[in-house]
């Protein structure tokens, strides 16, 4: 049997060597870094959890907007044409050239881009108008047909708004155009809004008869 050496130190006690270790409590070595760790990982969920947004789910959804058709009855009006062309790009060139100010829609009819310059109730009206203009015109009719398109209520007032607003101007060229203040909730009129909203107001007006020809059956799209 091996005999374990001892010592004496400066104060007289004995020390055995190899010096033995507290055998007593094993396990709390281990369990240390183990409890760390799960302390680590609760705060570090806690502290994450503060950052992330949780969603919010709204109390009552919105109920959807009843719709119900609207006629947009037969117009017939009279407009200053500046000239066709055969290309955007030719029309593009003789816009270019245009006296600054001039209102002005491009419209494409039978293949040919048509340039207006101002549309009025009647021959007459449009013929004065059009002696006024710096550019050479051609006065000529414009008819429409009777379209039935789907619109919530809202919008309904919103585009019979417009029209009341078209008609003054046809029957008062020197009067000034209005657009409905309030924007409408159909995606394509309210694209159509917010395309012609910072427009001068004559430029609007024409923008806003070419709407009413380009509209189609059921659909306020462009």
């Amino acid at each position: 049997m091996k005999q374990e050496t001892a010592t004496k130190n400066k104060d007289g006690r004995i020390i055995q060597f190899p010096l033995k270790h507290d055998q007593k409590h094993p396990g709390r070595l281990i369990l240390l870094p183990v409890l760390s760790g799960v302390i680590c990982a609760i705060l570090f969920g806690f502290i994450l959890n503060l950052f992330i947004e949780k969603p919010t789910q709204p109390l009552l959804a919105e109920p959807a907007e009843e719709t119900s058709s609207f006629t947009i009855e037969p117009m017939t009006f009279w407009v200053q044409q500046a000239g066709a062309f055969s290309t955007k790009e030719a029309a593009d060139s003789f816009i270019s050239n245009l006296p600054a100010g001039t209102p002005h829609v491009l419209v494409t009819q039978n293949e040919m881009n048509q340039l207006w310059i101002g549309a009025a109730a009647s021959e007459a009206a449009a013929n004065e108008q059009g002696g006024s203009a710096q550019v050479d015109v051609y006065v000529k009719s414009v008819s429409t047909e009777p379209v039935e398109i789907t619109l919530s209520e809202k919008d309904q007032q919103w585009f019979k708004a417009l029209l009341t607003s078209i008609e003054t101007k046809l029957n008062e060229p020197g009067s000034d155009f209005h657009l409905p203040e309030a924007e409408p909730g159909n995606e394509s009129l309210k694209g159509f809004y917010q395309e012609i909203i910072e427009s001068d107001k004559d430029t609007a007006f024409l923008e806003s008869l070419v709407l009413i020809m380009q509209i189609k059956n059921n659909s306020p799209s462009t």
